[in-house]
């Protein structure tokens, strides 16, 4: 009769580091911990089969090693919060799997698990499952130790032999052999200097650390003996420390330790945690007190070539890549046929299919619900949710394909639905998310025209500006070489050219942008043509060239805009990405000039004047700020008369730059320092920024309210819900925020900018997804089209005539997209080409 007990805490933090922390609920809990320990004791289920199996936990730190040593074990740091929210959980799932705890107050579980040891019933064989070498001592006869190597996938069995062939010590000997080693992981201190194979050599002639000390004399090693000299008081106070105790008032229960089966339970833990991929091993073990959820019965589809019908409320659909599409009626009844039914469709990624009109996006619902996690699959997503599987027999794999996904979509749907309402996501979901899929894709679709010479003549002129910088970086450094390699770079800055090294890397020398602008203010002008050089030849290998593969029969380039990429709501481009070129300098604004408005048009962009500054202005309810705003204050300028205690006529240009900066860093959470690399470290020095920033949030004290109340109800929220942190946006758009619970301080400082931003950011993607969406048809009708969206701005290819029409309507319904206070404001500028727009005004 074979019965296992685990050394709970160990196997938690082993399967804790050795999983990746990304493992989570589609909630946001993190699971890797629980995953893993989980896995392990299913691992020792199937592969041993044990009788028995018991988790032993720690009840407290033990008073009398503290008392002893009162820095025992103070080099741990406390327990990470996200294994701490998934401890929470733990007793819930072995509960389920009627494994039994035992913990016992004011004891570790290494002397409960000792204790157990010395009582074990005859003819019951103990393997003690732990990570720690304590437990070495305690192999004797009956009584093995199973310790993890490598995560929590791999076990060492040791018996007394194997003790002593890797520690060259008996059992008996392994709290001798800690006394003179030390354990770093306890802060058992040892003697200085001794390391494991003195240790061993000495016990193997002495015997213990008392006989070791009884015949010192007898110590041949100078060294050695002086080492132990100096470390008596040590080494007794370390094997005292490492002798594990066998007096816990526990009993030995083999009754209660009894493994039967799981409970019924266990199918509910599966399918709340996501075990997706333990399911099956668990429900191969046997069951006892009651009946198991059935397993969901895989779905046999059939597929017909029938008419589709019309008494199903709506149907799923999914392309079969021939002009064909499969139409799921129930999860087992597809249909075939050419055309999509004029009814109400539930698909999976509507944009990407160009379904249009679609009622439900299982994609687009899955992203709102756990934004962050880059892969959307609706089969995973399924199998999350307890739905069985699918099987098809047909003859095109194609069909096969098509029809397996169009029901499992048909099958998911009314779940995610679910999911949103609960999670207060549905109105964002409904009202913005998925009518944004049809807006996106027209803007897809039309393209922005393109004017190739232009893109040729920018190309001829950054070749010139490359070639100039090329050969005067060269004439600097003395002799040529590959500025775009960082070896070479290297080498000559700071082997040939002498300039004192910044930062090394295992690879060499770092010439990354922050040691390059180290350099540019250290005065090296070399690495100021260097930048300059990155930045070209980046901007030509990724737009002047990149461009123009891309245009399109039509005269157009077509990007692709991402629905569900970013974290805070925020629309991507790729394909090429048309956000990211650069509009503060002369070559981006020449790139820009290559976008132009088609034949008898004219670019129309409008965009929305400082509303991230508007948004914090009504979240945080700041007086100054709101009335700033509605008295048509330059913000600014408002800022810099606060932070610099003057009168807003006596702002100079710069101090309204370093106004400004102050103002945006703040929403990004910036530091002193990186506030004053903005600004210039040769004007301003980090001490001076960070007293920029005291005086800000000094000026504006209901800023720093929200901002702390923000972190504050994250962590609240988290620890109510027993989810990861998260902040909302005005909209409820989620975005979870795992960092702020970080046990590394530095994370956490991450966090909270990332919690802060998304809250502010976020709403500023609500708010401009609202405005699409309303805007769209409308400038249709007026003969125009919205062409491109970036960021804050939106993009009009307008009929002549048209223009003060639509600019008029787009300013009156991207102010109307949010009742803020202080209210919403736009810009407008009208022109040929996208990078050279005159002002147009608007009325107020």
């Amino acid at each position: 009769m074979r019965i296992y007990l685990i050394d709970g805490y160990s196997l938690l933090y082993r399967a804790f580091y050795a999983l990746p922390q990304s493992i989570s609920t589609s909630g946001g809990l993190p699971t890797n911990a629980l995953y893993g320990f989980t896995s392990m004791v299913l691992k020792l289920l199937d592969t041993e089969e044990p009788v028995g199996i018991g988790v032993v936990w720690d009840g407290g730190m033990p008073e009398y090693r503290t008392e002893i040593f009162p820095e025992y074990k103070a080099n741990r740091s406390a327990m990470p919060e996200e294994l701490r929210m998934q401890l929470d959980h733990l007793d819930e799932i072995l509960s389920a799997m009627n494994i039994h705890s035992v913990r016992v107050e004011g004891f570790e579980a290494d002397d409960v698990i000792a204790t157990l040891s010395k009582k074990v019933p005859e003819g019951v064989e103990l393997e003690i499952v732990t990570g720690d070498q304590d437990a070495m001592q305690l192999v004797e006869g009956a009584v093995k130790v199973a310790r993890t190597t490598r995560g929590v996938s791999e076990l060492k069995e040791y018996t007394r032999e194997t003790v002593i062939e890797e520690y060259g010590v008996t059992p008996e000997q392994i709290p001798d052999y800690k006394g003179l080693v030390g354990d770093s992981s306890d802060n058992i201190p040892g003697v200085r200097g001794i390391g494991p194979k003195g240790a061993s050599k000495l016990l193997q002639e002495f015997g213990s650390v008392e006989e070791i000390y009884a015949n010192l004399d007898a110590v041949k090693a100078k060294g050695t003996k002086s080492k132990l000299e100096e470390g008596r008081e040590s080494a007794f106070l370390s094997k005292e420390l490492a002798t594990m105790r066998y007096d816990v008032p526990v009993e030995f229960d083999a009754e209660g330790l009894k493994f039967e089966g799981v409970s019924p339970a266990v199918d509910e833990v599966v399918r709340r945690y996501e075990f997706r991929s333990l399911g099956q091993r668990l429900s191969e073990l046997p069951t006892v007190g009651g009946e198991r959820l059935a397993p969901p019965e895989r779905l046999k589809v059939s597929v017909s070539e029938e008419p589709v019908d019309l008494s199903f409320e709506a149907v799923a659909v999914a392309p079969v890549g021939d002009g064909r599409w499969c139409v799921a009626e129930t999860p087992t009844d597809v249909r075939l046929v050419e055309e999509l039914p004029n009814r109400p469709l539930r698909v999976h990624d509507a944009k990407k299919n160009r379904v249009r009109d679609a009622n439900f996006d299982t994609y687009l619902a899955a992203y709102l619900i756990r934004p962050g996690l880059g892969s959307y699959e609706v089969e995973a997503m399924a199998e999350d949710r307890g739905l069985a599987g699918v099987d098809v027999e047909h003859a095109d794999e194609r069909v096969a394909a098509a029809a397996q996904r169009a029901a499992v979509v048909q099958a998911l749907s009314p779940k995610l639905h679910e999911e949103l309402e609960e999670l207060g996501l549905a109105r964002l979901y409904y009202d913005v998310e998925l009518p944004l899929a049809d807006v996106l894709a027209d803007l897809e679709d039309i393209g922005m025209p393109v004017d190739a010479d232009t893109l040729a003549e920018v190309g001829k002129e950054v070749d010139g500006r490359l070639a100039t910088l090329e050969a005067e970086i060269h004439r600097m450094a003395g002799r040529p070489f590959n500025i775009g390699s960082p070896k070479q770079l290297g080498e000559v800055l700071f082997e040939e050219m002498g300039i004192p090294p910044v930062r090394k890397t295992k690879t060499g020398y770092s010439t990354d942008a922050k040691v390059l602008n180290q350099l540019e203010l250290q005065g090296h002008e070399i690495a100021r043509l260097i930048v300059e050089w990155r930045e070209l030849a980046k901007l030509k290998g990724t737009y002047v060239e990149g461009l123009g593969k891309l245009i399109g029969p039509d005269g157009r380039i077509h990007t692709t805009l991402n629905q569900t990429t970013t974290t805070t709501g925020r629309i991507s481009s790729d394909t090429p990405n048309l956000q990211n070129i650069p509009i503060r300098t002369e070559t981006g604004q020449r790139i820009r000039d290559a976008f132009t408005s088609s034949p008898g048009r004219k670019l129309l962009v409008v965009d929305y004047s400082q509303i991230e500054l508007r948004i914090l202005a009504h979240m945080t309810g700041e007086p100054t700020l709101v009335a700033a705003f509605r008295n048509g204050e330059d913000i600014h300028t408002r800022t810099a008369a606060e932070v610099f205690d003057i009168r807003p006529e006596s702002v100079t240009p710069e101090l309204r730059r370093r106004a400004k900066m102050v103002n945006f860093g703040v929403l990004y959470g910036i530091s002193g320092f990186g506030l004053a690399t903005r600004l210039g470290l040769d004007r301003v020095n980090p001490a001076e920024a960070d007293e920029y920033i005291r005086r800000y949030f000094e000026s504006y004290p209901k800023v720093t309210e929200f901002i702390e109340e923000t972190f504050r109800e994250a962590r609240e929220r988290a620890e109510r819900e027993g989810s990861v942190p998260y902040v909302t946006t005005l909209f409820g758009r989620r975005r979870y925020v795992p960092e702020l619970v970080d046990r590394k301080k530095n994370v956490q400082k991450l966090g909270e900018r990332f919690a802060f931003n998304a809250r502010v950011q976020g709403t500023a993607a609500d708010i401009m997804k609202v405005a699409m969406i309303d805007l769209a048809p409308r400038v249709k009708s007026l003969g125009a089209d919205m062409i491109m969206q970036v960021h804050d701005e939106l993009v009009f290819d307008v009929d002549e005539e048209a223009v003060r029409t639509v600019a008029e309507l787009a300013a009156e319904r991207m102010v109307a997209a949010y009742d803020l206070d202080p209210p919403l404001e736009v810009e407008a500028k009208v022109g040929e080409r996208w990078g050279r727009g005159e002002p147009l005004a608007l009325a107020r």
